[in-house]
């Protein structure tokens, strides 16, 4: 008879004091690793902190990436790819308060069940908007009611306003920011 090894447990104390490279998330005592991103990920992730930067004020929200998000106290850290936090931000390693919006980008990695938990922590908290952008085929995403929907958008409902977000045209600039990189 096979014996399943046992998966270490880490306590919330030592995961919230503690640094990983690259950083992981923390679901129920288990270190769980993140999908690896590929070029055309980073530069997405790249794409959307500068479209959103133009936004920040005059939404009065925050554009971060990758921090480690408060999904249930002592229990359940997600890292984001992205998240518009609104204001203000309390201060400390970790976001407590509930994103209006989270970006997960795909990586060739991510496993379909492993997204779909992740989307279904951030509905729990409260997240307006779940989005998962696929970098490689350049098509958006949208989680609610337990599945991802391919949509196009071309803004986003904030509680401070609609903001511009074209999902179109952020593939279009991923489109010449690749083509530029790669010479």
């Amino acid at each position: 008879m096979a014996v399943v090894p046992a998966i270490p447990l880490v306590s919330p104390d030592e995961y919230l004091i503690s640094s990983y490279r690259p950083d992981m998330e923390y679901v129920d005592g288990v270190l769980v690793e993140r999908g690896v991103p590929t070029i055309a990920h980073g530069l997405l992730q790249y794409l959307l902190v500068l479209y959103l930067e133009q936004f920040c004020k005059q939404f009065r929200f925050q554009a971060l990436p990758e921090v480690r998000t408060q999904i249930i106290e002592r229990a359940r850290y997600r890292i984001p790819d992205l998240m518009v936090c609104p204001l203000p931000i309390s201060p400390g390693k970790v976001i407590a308060t509930v994103p209006w919006v989270v970006i997960e980008i795909l990586s060739p990695d991510d496993r379909f069940a492993e997204v779909i938990a992740r989307s279904q922590d951030y509905s729990n908290i409260g997240v307006r908007h779940i989005l998962l952008l696929d970098a490689e085929e350049q098509v958006a995403y949208r989680y609610e009611d337990r599945a991802l929907n391919p949509i196009k958008l071309t803004s986003l409902a904030l509680p401070t306003g609609d903001m511009p977000f074209d999902t179109a045209g952020l593939f279009r600039q991923l489109t010449e920011r690749k083509q530029w990189v790669s010479g």
